[in-house]
């Protein structure tokens, strides 16, 4: 959407697949672009200015004057302290459009001004291991932390995180995204360089004589480090991953980060970081036809067990 003056004030970035209820019944379904390959959390309608509502009601009508042409628009993982799911669904109803949500779970470490703060809101046990592994990493095997700086750098990183992912997760069965999703490591080779030169990647490692046996990857962006993907090699010592963490929060709050966003999920591990619950949503918008109208049922929708997404062996909403 164009303004008076022509300036662009509002997109939403779709492109159009297929979903499948019960192995028989196709859907027409429209993802935000790039979701599948990214990683992405919090998609949204990008809005500017002043009047957002008025922008969003715009795209929305766009769509059901489009309706023809697709049945679903499925937006998993909204934030839902950012307001875009009363904007979007305001939006939807004037314009005629079905929808229904359900929660999605995310967690955020709130930072401190010190790392001493941050170390006494944790667990007597918990701040103690951390004290004692980070020590005996630094003094007994020489392990010290490096972050990515340059496009020379790049490389190495890369490629530390790709086959320390994989270790990761190799024990639990899991060969880790980057095998599973080979368009998400292209897309990893391709857009940190450019994140890079933006001044928001955040890559870190651990380094034991040189060679990198942690990793981890996040965006400095809006004053928060959100955090995308880590691997380590578990033979390597016990919990060093959990030191990159620590190492990693310690650099956040010298720079003056404001929150560490572990983003989807509430798992134990990330409360014993002191991360907190934040509520967000994913959305099923449907074009009011029947086949959308039939997903409008408890027994279908929210659950959506029955609605897998075509070729991907998910569910919509999985990553």
């Amino acid at each position: 959407m164009r303004d008076q003056a022509g300036r662009l004030v509002g997109a939403a970035p779709l492109y159009c697949s297929s979903s499948i209820l019960g192995g028989c019944i196709h859907y027409r379904t429209l993802l935000p672009m790039a979701d599948y390959a990214t990683g992405f959390e919090y998609p949204d309608w990008i809005v500017t200015g002043a009047d957002q509502a008025g922008v969003s009601q715009a795209i929305a009508t766009a769509l059901n004057q489009a309706r023809a042409d697709w049945d679903l628009l499925w937006m998993a993982r909204l934030a839902g302290w950012s307001g875009a799911l009363k904007r979007i669904t305001s939006a939807c109803e004037s314009a005629g459009l079905l929808w229904r949500s359900r929660e999605r779970e995310f967690s955020l470490i709130d930072l401190p001004a010190s790392m001493e703060a941050f170390e006494r809101s944790l667990s007597s046990n918990r701040r103690q291991q951390l004290r004692r592994k980070r020590r005996r990493l630094q003094r007994e095997k020489a392990v010290v932390t490096t972050r990515c700086q340059s496009h020379d750098e790049l490389p190495e990183y890369l490629e530390a995180l790709f086959a320390l992912h994989h270790l990761r997760w190799a024990p639990l069965g899991d060969p880790g995204c980057f095998i599973r999703k080979p368009a998400e490591a292209a897309f990893y080779s391709q857009f940190l360089p450019m994140a890079l030169d933006a001044g928001w990647l955040a890559m870190y490692a651990l380094r034991h004589q040189g060679e990198i046996r942690a990793v981890q990857v996040g965006y400095n962006y809006g004053g928060m480090f959100h955090q995308m993907q880590e691997g380590f090699d578990p033979q390597f010592y016990p919990g060093i991953g959990n030191v990159l963490r620590a190492e990693v929060i310690q650099a956040c709050i010298d720079e003056g980060i404001s929150a560490y966003d572990f983003l989807g999920g509430h798992t134990e591990h990330k409360r014993r970081w002191n991360a907190h619950l934040r509520i967000g949503f994913d959305l099923l918008i449907g074009n009011a036809n029947l086949k959308s109208r039939l997903l409008q049922t408890n027994q279908i929708w929210p659950t959506g067990r029955f609605l897998r997404l075509a070729g991907r062996d998910r569910r919509p909403g999985e990553r």
